[in-house]
């Protein structure tokens, strides 16, 4: 049985991440439990996660279809890009928003119990790109209507997962600490959220847009992950180097600078949960 010490030296990033590591097991533990409470009163269970893009999805398709399939490069699909623009931006707004919320949801065992509070935002990360799989059956199935398949570069789609869920949990880190502070900051982040999607070539190709704009969005990091996940999966876009190092650096920057940030200020809110 582990013996929490107040008086060992606790190091910045390196302490969270042992921590973690010796609690794999629940880690375990809590990324199915996420997977089966959260459908655990639904008729189509787990479906949901295809069905969630898959209707958004359409109605997008039925929106702009028109307007942007002559704009796409080299003779494109729309459909095949529009979902998976559609398949990012719900996994990284999932892994976002459950990380962020499963700090304060896991109040009941923090206070009772010591375990690291950030195994909880890895669990929620973690279950979240598991649904993301899911979502890749349809994309499949789309491909393959429209003449492609996911092609030899599909194994480099765990890199794109990764850097993903680091990115995600280093945000959903930092943004726990606001829904503990403050209860605006939920619906705030709502409408940053809905924001970034449209600052990220989701359902538009960024060729369609102006030069002072097409910088704008390529400042975006949502923006080279998206390129990446359609270049990996389906060819549907052509990934920079520039791209694959805006992808990696900005995971591993904004992880370690969660992980940094909630370290400093959890000791601080833990009272308020």
């Amino acid at each position: 049985m582990q013996v929490y010490d107040s008086a060992e030296k606790q190091l910045p990033v390196i302490t969270p991440l042992k921590g973690v590591w010796e609690k794999r097991s629940l880690l375990k533990l809590l990324v199915a439990r996420d997977l089966t409470v959260r459908y655990k009163r639904s008729v189509i269970g787990i479906w949901w996660s295809l069905l969630n893009p898959l209707f958004t999805t359409a109605v997008m398709f039925y929106v702009f279809n028109t307007v942007f399939k002559a704009r796409l490069p080299d003779g494109q699909s729309f459909l095949p890009y529009l979902l998976s623009g559609v398949l990012t931006m719900t996994l990284f707004n999932q892994g976002l928003t459950m990380a962020a919320d499963a700090i304060a949801t896991g109040a009941g065992v923090l206070t009772k119990v010591y375990v690291r509070p950030e195994i909880f935002a890895f669990s929620a990360t973690i279950s979240s790109a598991i649904n993301f799989l899911f979502g890749l059956i349809p994309l499949t199935v789309v491909l393959l209507i429209f003449g492609k398949h996911p092609g030899i570069k599909t194994p480099l789609l765990l890199v794109f997962m990764l850097c993903m869920t680091l990115f995600s949990t280093g945000l959903g880190l930092m943004l726990a600490i606001a829904y503990v502070n403050f209860d605006d900051s939920r619906s705030l982040i709502s409408i940053f959220l809905l924001a970034l999607q449209y600052m990220t070539p989701v359902f538009y190709p960024i060729s369609a847009l102006g030069p002072h704009t097409q910088r704008v969005i390529h400042a975006n990091p949502l923006t080279s992950y998206l390129q990446i996940f359609r270049d990996v999966f389906g060819g549907n876009a052509v990934a920079t180097k520039h791209e694959w190092f805006m992808m990696g650096s900005t995971s591993i920057i904004v992880f370690i600078l969660g992980l940094y940030v909630f370290g400093r200020m959890w000791p601080k809110v833990v009272a308020k949960l």
